[in-house]
């Protein structure tokens, strides 16, 4: 015979024993707590390092014969350690036409916690002799005995970043920075717009006058498209003309987002060549890695060979030219 204890329990053991569960399952689903301005800040720092290029956007722009072309630009953005403006400081340079002389600007950035406009603000400082610091990503003592007041901050053109998903959107408030044309006397505002990737980055830079005519930026409103660079190593061999000999070298460098390299004799001697390492897409949408041998004065390239975009190594071999490289 069955306890009558037993018999009336049973329901209510069940039940306790189901909230049990039931409560631990609402502990294990438990929400994580948001992140937080500080979170942001460390993880947009360490997708800004680096160095971008949109060699790909122009090229594709070209073969398509687009009406508006966008500038060849190359972006260097490299921390350093300058404690009189902050924690968090970068060193920028940019140029074009992927001429490392041709640089159009070149800034101090610093990042910050904005908890009143719930963002991460960007302030920038510019120069007063540009010359003077350039190519400050390899040397950055040039920068060490900078201090703010020799530097020019202009109010109202700090940049603000926010987070949404696996993207940082950034912005200018509006006609908050703006500068008097010397040559016009009209006040001019500029605007920025931004969006930043784990690897890649889109600038759209903007100006009008008072008046709301254009001043400076791309005319269809689309950004730079800049994808993070990655560099590559190698060698080279190259026939030297009528005889059984070699030119070579196992000190390239080269980025793969249309970076080139010229190639020296074994004095050290510049040659008619160059080395260009590229990320272009074929077809529709089908993304390679391209190696491309070009020599001075001609737009085609001698030859060339392509791999998959994410390929570690590249190669060519052209008999009385031959070349690997891999990336770091």
């Amino acid at each position: 015979m069955k306890h009558p204890f037993f018999n009336a329990s049973a329901p209510f053991l069940l039940f306790i024993c189901l909230v049990n569960i039931g409560f631990s399952q609402t502990k294990k689903k438990s929400v994580l707590p948001a992140p937080s301005l500080k979170d942001d800040l460390t993880l947009m720092l360490s997708w800004f390092e680096g160095e971008f290029n949109n060699f790909q956007q122009v090229h594709k722009e070209k073969e398509d014969k687009v009406a508006e072309v966008h500038e060849h630009i190359h972006s260097i953005f490299k921390p350093v350690s300058l404690p009189a403006f902050g924690p968090n400081v970068f060193y920028v340079m940019q140029y074009m036409d992927g001429n490392p002389k041709k640089i159009y600007r070149q800034r101090l950035y610093t990042f910050t916690e904005d908890a009143t406009e719930k963002a991460i603000r960007l302030d920038i400082y510019s120069f007063a002799t540009d010359s003077l610091y350039y190519g400050a990503d390899k040397a950055p003592e040039k920068l060490s005995a900078l201090t703010p007041a020799q530097l020019t901050n202009t109010a109202g053109c700090g940049v603000y970043w926010k987070k949404d998903g696996e993207q940082f959107w950034g912005y200018m408030k509006d006609k908050a920075c703006s500068f008097v044309s010397k040559r016009s006397g009209k006040k001019i505002f500029v605007t920025d717009s931004l969006r930043l990737t784990k690897n890649e980055i889109w600038i759209r830079d903007e100006a009008f006058d008072e008046d709301g005519k254009y001043v400076f930026g791309h005319k269809a409103k689309i950004h730079h498209k800049l994808k993070r660079c990655s560099y590559y190593k190698g060698w080279f061999a190259l026939e030297k003309a009528g005889l059984d000999a070699y030119e070579s070298s196992r000190t390239l460098l080269v980025h793969d987002q249309g970076g080139r390299v010229r190639l020296l004799t074994n004095e050290g001697k510049p040659m008619k060549y160059t080395v260009e390492l590229s990320k272009v897409i074929y077809g529709k949408d089908q993304e390679v890695l391209k190696m491309a041998l070009y020599e001075d004065g001609k737009d085609r390239a001698i030859d060339y060979s392509w791999a998959s975009s994410d390929a570690r190594m590249i190669g060519i071999n052209m008999r009385w030219f031959s070349a690997g490289l891999t990336r770091e």
